[in-house]
């Protein structure tokens, strides 16, 4: 069997481990799983054969193509439109913009998927605005480019007020967001096939606000409870993805206090997840890839420019 995954995970920190590993099962199974960089395929429509070719080459058969895209690598999902367009299995993933504050927001609230919220400032003003219902301590950290990863954790008032300022001089509006009780940890659910299989909690290293991809001090298997399931099950229907982390916070439901969803991880570090919990679950997610190559959904009709000959010749 022909697995493609269309991704450029493979070839970046973390993700590359956990696609090595999935790449290696296959193997081990007699699949082959290939990997293709969007920045690699070339898409030209200027005649009637197939538009995508990688690094010159046709592209490759598969019996299954799995796109595994950051939500806005525009090239990346225009390959995986045209290949479903001309009739080859591409799987439907939806592209939600995991690192765009306002619309997860939006998305999230419209499903009922508890999260820490957020607010957008792009002037100082807005602070006070929003003064209100800003709890402490809370984040803030520019809304995008590299300083988007540098948190600046604020205790009151005078010190948003100075992050603020010192982040809008950058010329980058502010992600403000709120740090929800306990800090330090999150439980970390892997869901495949709209399906639990694997939850455990994980303590951050000293200093850190929440767990870090690997090497926690301390990660044990935890059961979650029906409200954690609900909201795991949830944010993985909302990416649409045939397999995904979700990083959740515990909270005292017996005060009325929910779990909170932190993020979504596509490409995950699973070390500690199998450590912890004995499994192999990298072979669990290639069992269910193969599963949908077995089965694939409605046939596409394949686009054909000469269809359309008589219109453009006009």
């Amino acid at each position: 069997m022909q697995l493609l995954l269309l991704t450029r995970f493979h070839g970046q920190h973390q993700g590359s481990a956990f696609l090595a590993r999935l790449q290696a099962e296959a193997a081990a199974l007699q699949h082959n799983l290939t990997m293709v960089t969007p920045a690699d395929v070339l898409l030209s429509f200027t005649g009637p054969s197939f538009p995508a070719s990688v690094n010159g080459q046709p592209f490759p058969d598969a019996t299954l193509i799995l796109p595994l895209l950051r939500w806005n690598d525009t090239h990346g999902w225009q390959v995986a439109e045209t290949l479903l367009s001309w009739g080859r299995p591409v799987l439907p993933v939806l592209r939600i913009p995991l690192g765009e504050p306002v619309t997860m927001a939006r998305l999230l609230a419209r499903r009922s998927i508890a999260a820490p919220r957020t607010w957008v400032l792009t002037q100082a003003a807005q602070l006070g605005i929003i003064q209100p219902e800003l709890t402490f301590p809370c984040i803030l950290r520019a809304r995008s480019g590299g300083l988007g990863r540098r948190l600046h954790i604020a205790q009151h008032t005078g010190e948003a007020e100075t992050f603020v300022k010192d982040i809008l001089a950058t010329g980058q509006s502010v992600v403000l967001q709120d740090l929800p009780l306990p800090v330090g940890e999150d439980l970390r659910v892997l869901v495949v096939n709209k399906q639990v299989l694997a939850a455990v909690r994980r303590q951050a290293p000293a200093g850190f606000v929440r767990p870090r991809e690997a090497g926690n001090p301390q990660v044990s298997p935890t059961t979650l409870t029906a409200a954690e399931t609900e909201l795991a099950l949830a944010a993985a229907k909302l990416h649409g993805a045939p397999f995904c982390t979700i990083n959740l916070l515990r909270r005292n439901e017996a005060a009325g206090q929910g779990p909170l969803l932190l993020e979504v991880g596509l490409a995950p570090v699973l070390t500690e997840l199998e450590q912890a919990t004995g499994q192999n679950l990298v072979a669990a997610i290639l069992a269910h890839l193969i599963q949908l190559a077995n089965n694939p959904g409605p046939t596409v009709v394949p686009f054909r420019p000469s269809a359309l000959g008589a219109v453009v010749s006009q």
